[in-house]
């Protein structure tokens, strides 16, 4: 009975390391799409000298077509990462890839979680812990970091006029952003296929990650384009709601979860019942308001009332899972 029990254990958390690699996979194929479009968008400035008001009316074709390209890469990759991302930042041996991939602030705005890389340039200039991957990407594709951009406008989206992210980017920063984001994806997979999940690590991540649902995910959704319009100055999460990364990291503590819910099941049934409603609850939650969103904009007040609605619903889950883990006969922090 305890040999099938523990294959049961492990066969539970092995599946949470196949859901991580499937969808890090997918982001490696998203990733590599970005280099290539980045590389063309390079090769185009290049031939331009690097002129980017010739560039735009020499080349507004090909141009067009290479930053379409790299923006559709960008928001297929980033949303697969929020997929994996509350298993990457829960396990110790996987969370400096959260640091410098998606949560990592910049040497310039400082702090306790800066990104631990440089971008080295072409042109030889290296930009010194400028932020986490994504978000560089961001700021340099949309327009909304102007230290990476070229300060020419031009119309990316075709919509036929200059509207939000209609900028060119700075070609060096975009190539070696690009490819930074590529490397750490691949360091991404290849560590996710040598972890070896434990209860313990399944447990540590939740604990760690479902209390950040107000936390992090509302508290920047609050200060972004969703909520704030042309009044938000942050260059991040302004592509992408916060909110729909939000639901996307339910995800992953759904599929963190279902890889010890048998164990639970088996101790408290009413208990594991509790933390799956809670979390589909909290995921319902976010999902309706990403709905809502995409006809309306919430004001600064209805956003602080979700805060504390999340806060309270996350908190609440989080309770359970502290209370299934020592359950299992689990230390985890909180």
């Amino acid at each position: 009975m305890l040999v099938l029990l523990g294959l049961a254990q492990a066969q539970g958390v092995e599946a949470v390391k196949g859901y991580l690699i499937g969808r890090v996979e997918e982001q490696k194929a998203a990733t590599a799409a970005l280099v290539k479009a980045s590389q063309e968008y390079f090769a185009l400035a290049q031939k331009a000298g690097f002129d980017y008001r010739r560039l735009a009316q020499a080349q507004p074709g090909p141009l067009r077509r290479s930053l379409q390209a790299a923006r559709a890469a960008w928001v297929k990759a980033s949303p697969l990462y929020e997929s994996v991302e509350g298993i990457v930042a829960g396990v110790e041996s996987l969370a400096d890839f959260d640091l410098n991939l998606d949560a990592g602030a910049s040497a310039a705005e400082g702090g306790d979680a800066v990104v631990t890389f440089d971008l080295h340039l072409d042109n030889g200039k290296v930009l010194k812990r400028p932020g986490n991957a994504f978000g560089v990407l961001e700021g340099t594709l949309w327009g909304s970091e102007r230290a990476f951009g070229s300060g020419v406008r031009f119309d990316v989206d075709g919509d036929g006029r200059l509207g939000f992210g209609d900028y060119l980017p700075d070609a060096h920063v975009l190539k070696a952003g690009a490819a930074k984001l590529d490397e750490l994806t691949g360091g991404l997979l290849a560590a996710a296929k040598g972890w070896k999940p434990t209860p313990s690590d399944v447990f540590g991540a939740l604990v760690a990650n479902v209390p950040t649902a107000a936390s992090v995910f509302v508290a920047r959704w609050k200060t972004s384009r969703f909520v704030l319009g042309d009044k938000a100055t942050r260059r991040d999460f302004n592509v992408i709601s916060s909110l729909d990364d939000l639901v996307n990291n339910i995800r992953s503590w759904q599929e963190l979860y279902a890889g010890v819910a048998s164990q639970v099941r088996a101790k408290d049934p009413a208990l594991d019942r509790q933390i799956a409603e809670g979390l589909a609850g909290l995921k319902a939650y976010a999902e309706r308001l990403v709905a809502q969103e995409k006809t309306r904009r919430f004001s600064l007040e209805q956003a602080e009332l979700v805060y504390k609605e999340a806060d309270n619903r996350a908190t609440a889950v989080t309770g359970k899972l502290v209370q299934a883990a020592a359950l299992l006969g689990l230390k985890v922090g909180q």
